[in-house]
């Protein structure tokens, strides 16, 4: 059988950030409920014959707004319409500020078995400036409730490349998320994309750079090199080895 990988999109967040141009937005519970009803309704509808699929991965959005019952439930209907790997990896991303302990664990028994926790920096200066829920204390109550509740493979995304940032606030961010142990670190830079808010403030900064002059308030591209740079040096003492762009993973 040919493999399959699933991507599942929960298009709802809480709050829309400020640099993001992903398909998402806040939605009331009916409109929420509705796109539920029509994804297990196209999940329904598929012909997947001659195809094993060898992982799942709920993106977003913020899949962790939906209750554990209901992602248990989309899962269940995948199980139903498609052939399954028994290794199969079930990855969900998950905003620190939306799980609790008890959803954690309905998560897990509903059969995730990967976290991805949107972090982006440990400063709280930085979260703010970008729009996100939450501080760097919430999302180590988070990670540690995830680990309690049985996830023993956990991504942590960061953010480099952000207005005002330093070579120095990254290298701290990187040690902090890094000194957890997750088995991955997605560590990836801001791109400045249009019809974002970010794109209204810094476009013209953007420019700057991209015309060989001294940017602003955006780092750098001497700063951003060095960033990416002192990336893998900095994971690598920790045991991460860089596997793509902006991708790095523990050994296993």
């Amino acid at each position: 059988m040919k493999p399959l990988e699933l991507y599942i999109h929960i298009p709802f967040c809480v709050r829309k950030c400020a640099y993001c141009d992903f398909l998402s937005a806040p939605a009331s519970r009916e409109v929420r409920e509705r796109y539920i009803t029509a994804l297990r309704a196209e999940i329904a509808s598929q012909s997947p014959v001659f195809f094993e699929v060898s992982s799942v991965f709920f993106g977003g959005g913020t899949p962790s707004l939906m209750p554990p019952e209901v992602i248990g439930a989309v899962f269940n209907d995948c199980r139903r319409q498609f052939a399954f790997a028994d290794d199969v990896e079930i990855t969900m991303e998950a905003n620190p500020g939306t799980v609790t302990p008890e959803t954690l664990r309905g998560y897990r028994a509903a059969g995730v078995n990967r976290l991805s926790f949107g972090l982006q920096s440990a400063d709280n200066e930085e979260l703010k400036l970008l729009g996100r829920i939450h501080t760097w204390e919430e999302f180590l109550a988070n990670y540690e409730a995830a680990r309690e509740a049985g996830f023993a493979n956990i991504n942590v995304d960061l953010m480099s490349g952000l207005p005002g940032q330093t070579l120095e606030s990254w290298e701290k961010s990187l040690r902090a998320v890094a000194s957890l142990s997750p088995e991955h670190i997605s560590a990836y830079s801001l791109i400045i994309e249009e019809g974002t808010p970010f794109y209204e403030r810094y476009a013209e900064d953007e420019a700057r750079r991209d015309r060989g002059d001294e940017p602003l308030v955006l780092p750098s591209e001497e700063v951003e090199r060095r960033m990416y740079v002192r990336t893998g040096e900095i994971l690598a003492e920790y045991g991460f080895s860089r596997y793509e762009i902006s991708n790095y993973a523990r050994e296993g």
